[in-house]
Order: C-alpha cells, then structure tokens, then sequence
C-alpha cells in the first residue's frame, strides 16, 4: 500500500487490478497537454508540476523543460515520491479511477501539493475496460454536478476556487457495439 502524508492512496489489490490495466498498450496513451493548460503554463510562470496519474507519462513531458519541472506519478508506471509543493497539479482521466473509500484523502493531498493551480478532466460515463474482477475500470461514475459539489466542498475546506469548468458531452465510436454516451467534465482551480 502506498502511503503518503498518513494516507492511504489505494489498496494493495487494487494496485494489482492497475498493473493488469496498464500492461493494455492503449492505457495511459496521452500524449500531449491540452492547449488551455499549456496556454496557463506559459501566462502564469508555471515552474513545476505535477501529472498525477501519468499513465506512461508522454502528456506533461511534452513540456517539461530547464524552467519547468515534471513529476511524473503513477503507482504503477512511475512510481515517485510525491513532491511537497508544485505550481500546478495536473491530472487527466485519474480520479474517476480512485477507489471511493480513498477518494477524499487523495484529493485532499492535492490540494495540499497544488501551490498555484489545478487541472482536472473527470471522466463522468463507464469505461469501455473492465477489472478482472469485472468492476467498471470507472470505479466512480457519477455527474458533473456531483464532481463540482466535491470539488466546492475541498475548495472551502482547502482555500481554492473554480475558475473555469467546461462540460463535455458526445457520443463515441467504438470497435465493437453502438456508440457510447461519454460525459467529460474539465475543472481548473485557482489558490486563493
């Protein structure tokens, strides 16, 4: 089990049910940062960040250069200790994967990490991947609305505020089967 500031992160079956996920090569495939993020980079002097929950950790290393630090995390890929502070926390299509009962802490060590800013896109729809105890991949599947009530209750808790959300709702295409509905909904905080 991994532990950080007195926390438990996940537990050490579930560490096994990511390292079957993560042996799939089309897991943890992202490849660049979206440009709004890149763009909060550039404006706000973004020394150092956090890709928490990196996957194979190609999207924050498209950026990283001699002033601007990358801490690449994952329990399964990259393996770090976490840094105590960054300027930005960045993680795309992690929380929805966060076993519930570890939920809180783990935000609750972000927000704590996040010295400046945090990015988070929160996958709101079933995966297409199963566990191989056939959990949806999703653990948490549940509505913006539900996202953005949590995420104001650390807010008050932690000293944030929302500066921008954006829900995203489609249908995808998928190899096998009809389309899919998929909801995305994408938060950025800002330190008060």
């Amino acid at each position: 089990m991994l532990v950080y500031r007195n926390t438990q992160m996940h537990s050490d079956q579930y560490l096994q049910e990511l390292k079957t996920l993560h042996s799939k090569k089309t897991f943890g495939n992202t490849s660049a940062l979206p440009k709004d993020v890149q763009v909060l980079i550039a404006k706000n002097n973004i020394k150092s960040i956090l890709d928490f929950g990196c996957g194979k950790g190609m999207a924050c290393s498209s950026v990283a250069s001699d002033n601007l630090t990358v801490y690449s995390y994952d329990p399964v890929t990259s393996l770090i200790t976490l840094p105590d502070k960054v300027d930005l926390v960045y993680s795309s299509d992690v929380l929805e994967h966060i076993e519930p009962d570890q939920l809180s802490n783990v935000i609750g060590n972000l927000y704590n990490i996040a010295d400046k800013y945090q990015y988070h896109l929160i996958a709101c729809h079933p995966a297409k991947k199963s566990l191989s105890d056939g959990r949806n991949a999703h653990l948490i599947i549940e509505s913006p609305a539900w996202w953005k009530e949590l995420i104001e209750q650390k807010n008050k808790e932690f000293g944030w505020k929302i500066i921008s959300e954006e829900i995203i709702e489609r249908h995808a295409t998928v190899k096998k089967g009809p389309p899919r509905h998929v909801t995305k909904y994408i938060v950025y905080l800002q330190k008060v």
